[in-house]
């Protein structure tokens, strides 16, 4: 096979797996605007809502959907890091 065409095949390789990364990049940059628009949204019930127990109840579901953001916030990161490191 000559030069020029296995150095393309393994540039179409790599490109493949920077289009990977970008694709997981866009999705999850999605996801987590979603989220952050879910927790606010959350903060706003937890601040209206005059009984005990919906508040507590609201309380758990923000504290459980800000971890998960934060996991992705940092997955995010580590996976642009991967990217620039490319």
């Amino acid at each position: 096979m000559p030069l020029k065409k296995l150095l393309k095949k393994l540039k179409s390789y790599m490109d493949a797996d920077a289009n990977k990364l970008r694709k997981e990049d866009d999705g999850l940059s999605k996801v987590l605007k979603k989220l952050k628009k879910k927790e606010h949204h959350l903060k706003k019930q937890v601040a209206a809502e005059k009984d005990k127990d919906d508040r507590e109840m609201l309380q758990q579901e923000l504290k459980v959907l800000h971890s998960q953001r934060k996991k992705g916030i940092t997955l995010l990161a580590n996976l642009r890091k991967k990217r620039k490191g490319k």
